[in-house]
């Protein structure tokens, strides 16, 4: 038993700055977790981006101090912190790429391919589309404000709804009464962008 200890440990040490990395990237963005494989995949596709830089780190330190000047000790110290350091920077960069579309925008320019880097087009069109809203409720009746936030999926979650409105039959505004609603998406039959020109005034 102490051999399998002594085994695993080092294993997962190796393997913890991808998991960390993988936490911090769920845990930042509106992707959904895949299963325990799903992530276990990830992990290990982080852990080698990571111990690959922490291999040139370390080979640059090396050749740094063949040079005669010599940056500290290269051990197992310092090569776990340095893996913590780049699993942060991984999982927060990956966070960056997901949510700003920037990436994938550019591989769609160049005919790479035609998906955005949202996790639905659900949550595209939020994400990029600022302006006021409509919810149009499975009662018929539709409320008007601005989406402070909004569910990451249409199947679950709320809507917070700043200065909300009703909407009339004959398309003219009531003041709800409240400056805040929260609206369940399960209520919500579909949801109608306003034009730039009427979300800015």
């Amino acid at each position: 038993m102490d051999d399998l200890v002594k085994e695993i440990i080092p294993l997962l040490q190796y393997l913890i700055p991808g998991f960390l990395s993988t936490w911090i990237f769920y845990s930042l963005t509106a992707f959904k977790r895949p299963d325990t494989f799903g992530q276990i995949v990830q992990a290990l596709i982080f852990t080698f981006v990571i111990q690959g830089a922490v291999l040139a780190v370390g080979s640059l330190c090396l050749w740094i101090g063949s040079k005669g000047f010599s940056l500290g000790k290269w051990d197992e110290r310092a090569q776990t912190l340095w893996a913590f350091v780049f699993s942060l920077m991984l999982g927060l960069f990956a966070c960056y790429l997901a949510t700003n579309d920037k990436l994938h925008g550019w591989l769609r320019k160049r005919n790479v391919t035609k998906q955005s880097s949202f996790p639905s087009e659900w949550f595209c069109a939020f994400a990029q589309f600022d302006r006021f809203i409509t919810l149009h409720l499975h009662d018929e009746r539709r409320v008007f404000g601005w989406p402070v936030e909004w569910p990451s999926a249409s199947s679950c979650g709320q809507f917070v709804m700043q200065n909300p409105r009703w909407v009339n039959d004959d398309g003219k505004s009531t003041p709800f009464g409240a400056e805040i609603l929260l609206i369940d998406s399960a209520q919500v039959k579909w949801v109608e962008f306003s034009p730039v020109s009427e979300g800015s005034s």
